[in-house]
Parts: C-alpha cells; sequence; structure tokens
C-alpha cells in the first residue's frame, strides 16, 4: 500500500490547520503544530514530504524558522502563507528565502486548497519515473558537462549531483533556480512541465 503524502502544518492559527486538515485528509496524512518550536522539533524527528508555513507565529517569524530548517533539511518543499502580504510580500519572498511556494490567506479558502493541490502534483510529478533526474542527466548531456563541472558551478560536489540524478533526493529551490539559469530552461520544466526536448 502506498504511503499517504505527509504535510507538515505550522500555524498559530488553529482554525486554519483544522481547514487544512478537514478538507485534505485522510486523502494525505496533515500534522498541524500551533509553535514554531513544536514545528521545527518535529521537523528533526520525522520525515514529511511538505511543510506549510505561516509567515508570522509566534517569537519567530517564517525567515527565521526557514533559515533553522535549511540547517538541518534542505530537501523539505516549503510554501510559505501568510495573512499579511503588505509585511511578506510575494516576490520579495520567492527572491530572498529559500522556499519553493508562497500564498496569501484570504476569505476564499478554496484558492488556498488548490493551491496546496497544485504543489503536491508538482512535487509528484518531479519524483515520478525518475523524470526530474532524467531532465537533469539529459541537460548536463546536451551541454557537455561533467557531474563535476556541474557541482563546481553550484558550488556542491559531484555526489549530490549524482543523487539528484538517481532520484536519491532533490535539490532547494534555490539549486532549481540555479539550474534553470544554467541550463537556460524554465523551472516549470525542471519540475516536469514540457518535458518533451525538441
Amino acid at each position: 500500500m502506498k504511503e499517504l503524502f505527509k504535510i507538515a502544518v505550522i500555524d498559530d492559527e488553529d482554525g486554519i490547520i483544522k481547514s487544512i486538515q478537514a478538507n485534505l485528509c485522510p486523502k494525505y496524512n496533515i500534522i498541524g503544530y500551533t509553535s514554531s518550536k513544536e514545528g521545527l522539533d518535529a521537523l528533526k524527528e520525522e520525515v514529511f514530504d511538505m511543510l506549510i508555513l505561516d509567515y508570522f507565529i509566534d517569537n519567530m517569524n517564517g525567515r527565521q524558522v526557514v533559515e533553522r530548517i535549511r540547517k538541518f533539511n534542505d530537501e523539505i518543499y516549503i510554501m510559505l502563507l501568510t495573512g499579511r502580504a503588505e509585511e511578506a510580500p510575494g516576490l520579495e519572498i520567492l527572491n530572498t528565502m529559500d522556499v519553493q511556494m508562497y500564498c496569501e490567506k484570504s476569505a476564499d479558502f478554496e484558492k488556498i486548497l488548490i493551491i496546496i493541490e497544485s504543489a503536491i502534483k508538482s512535487i509528484e510529478h518531479s519524483r515520478k519515473d525518475g523524470s526530474f533526474g532524467l531532465r537533469i542527466k539529459k541537460l548536463r548531456k546536451i551541454n557537455n558537462m561533467s557531474q563535476d563541472d556541474l557541482g563546481k558551478l553550484l558550488g556542491l560536489g559531484r555526489t549530490a549531483i549524482a543523487n539528484w540524478e538517481a532520484n536519491q533526493t532533490e535539490p532547494t529551490g534555490e539549486n532549481i533556480k540555479k539550474l534553470a539559469e544554467i541550463f537556460k530552461v524554465t523551472t516549470d520544466y525542471l519540475l516536469g512541465f514540457k518535458a518533451n526536448f525538441s
């Protein structure tokens, strides 16, 4: 039996957590935490596929939480959720934080659910049938690069590139952006959209 996609939600509004759980369980395994400490402790102990993180939590903000997470986990997909977009604007967040998705809390909760489902589909698609690793490998070969060459451009070792190509690990959002720049493709292409080579 296939293991359920596992999502952590860190949000000081218990109602947000319960609403996400009510709408997406039992399709997905969703565990909520109402404090940054509780959420960080859980992320250190358990493996999650995705994190939905409120930007304004308690004594820590989303930026501080992400910085701590990336010290011990640079693989998890993070979606930042905020109800105060004027204090945490989307483009600024995506350009300055190591997160993959940004979503504003709104009166239309269905929009939030659609964005969550879209992120899950993107993650699952990138893992399917070695598609992400295959794309990186093909792009590397088209550009006559060795794994060492690509690693040097990214400031990583050859092993990291080999693990991506074998679909054993996935790059951070920041490295996906760098790969897109190096190979002159879109991040959507790398994540599995419009994946056919001409």
